[in-house]
């Protein structure tokens, strides 16, 4: 039996639902046992964004990603954000993970994917 092109759609889409998993399970199991640190904060940074796009990199899909990572000292201030894209609604995307119950960080990630015509 060979692949038909809806069975090969299938297979080039972005696992949102996967990636939104992947994405709480870097960012916790990074910030397990930390507290709020500056000092840290860079590294934390970098080792997020570099496991996610390890990540993204092993579903071999022909996408660009980007990815941002915000981390902040939870004491109580505000922190607000927006983005904005145009482009195809059928293939590219986002996904977008809170970390809401640290005791003393907040981070906020988000992963876009456009797909490479």
């Amino acid at each position: 039996s060979g692949i038909n092109a809806e069975d090969l759609h299938e297979d080039l889409k972005i696992p949102s639902e996967k990636i939104a998993e992947e994405l709480e399970t870097i960012i916790r199991a990074r910030l397990d046992k930390e507290s709020w640190n500056p000092k840290k904060v860079d590294g934390w940074t970098k080792d997020v964004v570099d496991s996610v796009l390890k990540m993204l990199a092993e579903m071999k899909k022909p996408y660009k990603y980007v990815v941002t990572c915000v981390f902040m000292q939870k004491n109580g201030a505000g922190l607000y954000s927006t983005a904005g894209a145009i482009w195809n609604e059928t293939t590219d995307g986002r996904v977008n993970f809170f970390l809401p119950d640290h005791e003393t960080v907040l981070c906020n990630t988000t992963v876009y994917w456009a797909k490479i015509d």
